[in-house]
């Protein structure tokens, strides 16, 4: 059995990181104090979720170091983080290509209906192409149906290359 891991290190963003966990900190403190006298119950439960938030940021940047997609003879596993979790048939990879500017579906548009961006806010760099859609395990338990998936890679061509063979 023939396995093959790809990293996506260069999909996260440190300063989008600390820039929302700074304002979040801010925020956060400015509205519990705000709160405090009024509501203090409200003022605790907002300050706690604001903390998990927090919490939720800091292991999503450390797993997006850390996790790779995983490729082998029969399934794609495109675990991304701690948003996204997927496995794709082999099977049901109908194309995979390098995108350029204008080969990822702009949001809005009826060809960004059934697309996600599992690295985002990272420009894919790889496309992925399913014959049939498949359910995509979004953050809280969610899910949605895709039938076309945008990574940002650190070897591009080599999972490009992987894929189609």
């Amino acid at each position: 059995m023939n396995e093959e891991w790809f990293t996506y290190r260069s999909a996260r963003s440190g300063s989008l990181v600390a820039g929302l966990g700074l304002a979040l900190l801010v925020e956060t403190a400015v509205l519990h104090l705000w709160l405090a006298a009024r509501h203090p119950a409200l003022a605790w439960v907002l300050t706690v979720a604001s903390l998990g938030t927090l919490v939720w940021l800091a292991t999503d940047y450390r797993a997006m170091g850390t996790g790779v997609i995983r490729l082998d003879d029969h399934s794609l596993a495109l675990v991304v983080g701690r948003r996204f979790n997927m496995l794709v048939a082999r099977e049901n990879v109908a194309a995979v290509i390098q995108p350029g500017w204008r080969g990822v579906p702009e949001a809005g548009t009826p060809a960004a209906a059934e697309y996600a961006n599992l690295t985002k806010p990272a420009t894919p760099n790889v496309l992925i192409t399913l014959g049939e859609p498949a359910q995509l395990r979004l953050p809280g338990g969610l899910r949605r149906r895709v039938r076309r998936i945008g990574l940002h890679v650190d070897e591009p061509q080599r999972l490009v290359s992987a894929l189609s063979s």
